[in-house]
């Protein structure tokens, strides 16, 4: 670009750091706000990616090195986006924890992320009432080497090799009474789970997956689907009605088996719960931007300008404007810097 110009992006996940990124090697000067006290989101805190079984910190950590290292991008963590003024070419930004002192920016990129459904909200499952019972993210956190557990599977109670594990999908989600659409992750998740299960344990330790149907739809998502059904990981086409404690910690489950018409009774010392995602929408009011029924922010065009805003110069990256995996808001991320651009050169 023959001038040079300057970027606010809102959240350093993998969507935020990605467009910081391509951003500077396009010529703009970049401002990158963080509310928690460290850059990377939610893919600092995975063990491995689906389908591909990628260590998730081998992904993130170039990009957070490239971003901290780089003089032209200013990084600022625990600091919230206070105030946005003006339009397209000329923003004015305030931030919580800087000086009054206002942040130039031509173009806003809002990569803000997603939050987990509450799982307390759907009740049948005990969550945070029974300490086997946990979410997908507290489970990732179990596998990952740099955890409490130092990557061990075990029951959060005692610390013990569980003697079963369960998985239940669509906790929150595709439900009328929470979340109506698919978080996209689910299915994934509790596939890689389980298939972490096994490299762990083998076959030491019996698997269910409680699954409404199955969406292993990436590129080679119906591949690894296969390949963790063939490790003797039993899929039970039903949700769980309820979950109910024995007084050693252990867990039981009914589930009414669709494909076979049986209600099946399970015992379980741990239950995974795969938890719908909300998205980080607390800047509706500050931008000015709308949102949709489902709660986010809405585009401009949802077929044709997906990146961008009703407001000229603010553009969505990552899982604001629906649910996404890591690659697809990494895509998303580099989009959003072709449509900035575009708009300025014909502003």
């Amino acid at each position: 670009m023959s001038k040079e110009h300057s970027a606010v992006v809102v959240g350093a996940g993998i969507a935020g750091l990605q467009a910081s990124l391509d951003l500077v090697n396009n010529g703009f000067k970049v401002t990158l706000i963080e509310k928690q006290p460290q850059i990377g989101g939610t893919t600092l805190k995975l063990s491995k990616l689906f389908p591909t079984l990628q260590n998730a910190r081998d992904v993130i950590k170039p990009l957070m090195e490239s971003v901290v290292s780089n003089p032209n991008i200013k990084v600022f963590t625990k600091s919230e986006v206070e105030s946005v003024e003006g339009s397209m070419g000329n923003f004015k930004v305030r931030v919580v924890g800087l000086q009054p002192e206002e942040i130039d920016a031509d173009v806003i990129i809002v990569a803000t992320g997603f939050s987990q459904y509450d799982a307390k909200k759907v009740g049948q499952y005990k969550y945070e009432q029974y300490k086997n019972v946990i979410t997908g993210l507290e489970y990732e956190q179990m596998c990952n080497p740099n955890g409490s557990t130092k990557g061990k599977i075990v029951r959060p109670d005692n610390g013990e090799k569980p003697k079963s594990v369960v998985y239940v999908l669509c906790v929150g989600s595709r439900d009328e009474k929470h979340l109506r659409y698919c978080c996209n992750l689910g299915c994934l998740n509790a596939i890689k789970h389980a298939y972490l299960l096994r490299e762990q344990y083998d076959k030491e330790v019996d698997a269910y997956v409680c699954y409404v149907d199955v969406r292993a739809v990436t590129k080679k998502g119906e591949q690894f689907y296969n390949q963790v059904r063939a490790m003797e990981v039993e899929f039970i086409h039903g949700q769980p009605s309820e979950v109910r404690e024995a007084p050693d910690g252990t867990l039981t489950l009914d589930v009414y088996d669709q494909s076979t018409s049986k209600l099946i009774s399970i015992t379980a010392d741990l239950v995974v719960l795969e938890v719908g995602l909300l998205p980080n929408t607390d800047l509706k009011d500050v931008l000015k931007l709308p949102l949709d029924e489902g709660g986010f922010f809405i585009e401009k065009n949802s077929q044709l300008e997906v990146n961008e805003t009703p407001i000229k110069g603010i553009f969505l990256v990552g899982a604001v404007q629906q649910p996404m995996r890591t690659n697809e808001a990494v895509v998303s991320a580099s989009a959003a810097v072709l449509k900035a651009i575009n708009s300025l050169q014909n502003k």
